[in-house]
């Protein structure tokens, strides 16, 4: 069965993977990235079939407006899975004893005020199917449990806060048979995750689309590995 996915962050890692991976399952695909046309990456995707290019800045909401307006246009019988992938990772080696007002503010408007616009805007078309997945690409260093250091500090807040945006639109949206889930890519080869990551782009996404394709009511709410193991808030 073919799905529409709408994906944010797309202009390379693991979000232009997602594109790839899912344009080659025959899914219809919006890729939405601040400048689409500028990725090459993502322009050999691009296809008038099943692969859509969006131009959507999440931080704006002028911009998110927009791009929904044509993500309805083309999709007028609604969206399957919305895959929040767009994110900032803050200021490079920081920790929590010298991360600034300005840092925390950039990071939490991107990694959750903008996941929370993208996901609002774009919830009554969601509703407009029955299959209603969100997927907020989180990570293992939003952990409580796991954390014991302060690097990236700025990126393990925000983290952790989407981690409780997660949990709240699934104690909200469950009833209405909506599957909201955190998802942990692991430590990916991209220019956030550096060469010294354990996993490439490939692997981590391959997983990942396995635990969204087994997403159901039991996995509501919960944060997830990309190996589909359960993670420690």
């Amino acid at each position: 069965m073919t799905l529409t996915f709408v994906v944010t962050g797309t202009s390379r890692g693991i979000g232009v993977e997602f594109i790839k991976q899912l344009s080659a399952k025959g899914h219809t695909v919006f890729a939405c990235a601040r400048n689409p046309h500028q990725s090459d990456k993502l322009q050999v995707l691009i296809n008038d079939i099943n692969v859509h290019p969006v131009a959507m800045d999440i931080t704006n909401q002028e911009s998110v407006k927009a791009a929904v307006e044509q993500i309805q246009t083309l999709a007028p019988e609604g969206i399957d899975v919305l895959i929040n992938n767009a994110a900032i990772p803050g200021v490079s080696g920081a920790n929590v004893t010298n991360t600034t007002a300005e840092d925390y503010m950039n990071v939490f408007e991107t990694n959750v005020v903008g996941t929370s616009t993208v996901t609002m805007s774009l919830l009554p078309w969601l509703r407009k199917r029955n299959t209603r997945h969100i997927v907020n690409i989180v990570s293992i260093m939003a952990s409580m449990q796991n954390t014991t250091r302060g690097i990236g500090a700025a990126y393990r807040v925000s983290k952790a806060a989407e981690n409780m945006l997660t949990r709240t639109l699934a104690g909200e949206l469950g009833e209405e048979g909506f599957v909201v889930l955190a998802l942990h890519p692991g430590w990916v080869k991209t220019d956030m995750g550096t060469d010294q990551a354990l996993y490439t782009p490939e692997e981590s996404v391959s997983g990942m689309l396995s635990v969204i394709g087994d997403m159901s009511l039991e996995t509501n709410g919960k944060f997830i590995s990309f190996q589909g193991k359960e993670l420690p808030w």
